[in-house]
């Protein structure tokens, strides 16, 4: 028996070098994301976790919206901060009593580049855990990466999305997850069904680029 309503997202997000022509968007896009859904009907906590080189804990089990400030640097350990932030997670909701525990997980992983720094997880671990997660606890997984970099997700076994690495493409790709987390938690699916590539949007328009 989990508790109804109670929803739990980890969201685990790139701050390395890269994304620094677009950390405006980003950061922004990050913020307004949390705002809302903590604007939603429901319980909700947030595990906010930021990588580059080295993973760090931004928030953990927060029943209020953090506001977020993205400082990029370093390299990109995709696979231990995935990894590392599924264990973590899972030991927090193992903690809870049956009673406590969230009718819902939602893990999002977003990203600009490519593996390249990680040292403890390989992706046939990653993706143990992922399959674990989902077949036993009915966690939803989804993965935003820039342009080429989606098909991470997808070798990871997760629902992978592919946004244009621009700060408008940044921007647009966390609107559309927003939308799609609100859907998600409204009809308590227990999947994202985002499109595979997200276009650009003319953010004064409104119309794809």
């Amino acid at each position: 028996m989990t508790k109804s309503n109670y929803t739990h997202l980890t969201l685990v997000v790139d701050r390395s070098g890269s994304m620094e022509s677009i950390r405006d968007d980003a950061q922004g896009g990050i913020n307004t994301l949390l705002r809302e859904q903590f604007a939603e009907d429901g319980e909700l906590t947030v595990t906010l976790v930021e990588f580059d080189t080295t993973i760090d804990t931004v928030v953990r089990m927060t029943d209020a919206a953090p506001t977020y400030t993205l400082v990029p640097r370093g390299s990109t350990a995709l696979l231990d901060a995935v990894g590392g932030e599924i264990v973590r997670t899972g030991e927090n909701l193992a903690a809870l009593s049956d009673e406590q525990k969230p009718e819902q997980v939602l893990f999002v992983v977003v990203t600009d580049g490519h593996e390249n720094a990680s040292v403890e997880y390989q992706l046939e671990a990653v993706r143990n855990l992922i399959t674990q997660q989902r077949d036993q606890y009915n966690w939803a997984f989804q993965f935003l990466g820039a342009a080429e970099t989606a098909w991470q997700g997808r070798d990871m076994g997760m629902s992978s999305s592919s946004f244009t690495g621009t700060g408008r493409g940044q921007g647009t790709a966390y609107n559309r997850l927003n939308n799609e987390m609100k859907e998600v938690r409204r009809l308590k699916k227990q999947m994202f069904e985002m499109e595979e590539v997200i276009p650009e949007v003319d953010d004064e328009s409104g119309n794809s680029a």
